[in-house]
């Protein structure tokens, strides 16, 4: 029951995610979404796209016999330890995606509304980079991990 939830919350996130982050027209340049993201709910997007994309390979590696024990166990634990910080990603991003949309509901309404809606959407916007930090590092080791089985 636990993948099946984390499997939907991930395809809701990928749902939503611009996929046209890294595209640049008329070229074949291949850009790092995190990187190409303009904005800040694009670079959570784009992590979470990259996270959904490192447990699909990783899930690939774990059932090859051929891949040692200990490999798979690092897998794991790298795992165990990214998943939360997803986890936290995809929910400050759900935040910040409703205090936006107050924000933006709130631009015709009086000056006090329009206030606290802005201070609502400021504390989601740091939250969420927050949030995004937190996430970047053990999606990197886990990524890291996989480029190093790839060899």
């Amino acid at each position: 029951m636990r993948h099946a939830l984390r499997t939907i919350a991930l395809a809701l996130a990928l749902a939503a995610t611009p996929a046209c982050a890294s595209v640049r027209a008329g070229q074949t340049e291949l850009v790092n979404p995190v990187s190409a993201a303009r904005t800040l709910d694009q670079r959570a997007y784009a992590l979470l796209h990259s996270y959904a994309a490192i447990i699909e390979e990783a899930t690939d590696i774990v059932r090859d016999d051929v891949v040692p024990m200990a490999f798979k166990r690092a897998l794991g634990q790298a795992e165990r330890v990214a998943t939360p910080a997803v986890e936290t990603l995809e929910i400050a991003v759900a935040a910040y995606a409703s205090a936006r949309a107050d924000f933006e509901a709130a631009t015709g309404e009086s000056q006090p509304t329009l206030e606290r809606a802005a201070i609502g959407l400021t504390i989601a916007a740091r939250r969420l980079g927050d949030a995004i930090t937190a996430a970047q590092t053990p999606i990197t080791e886990l990524e890291e991990l996989i480029r190093a089985r790839r060899g």
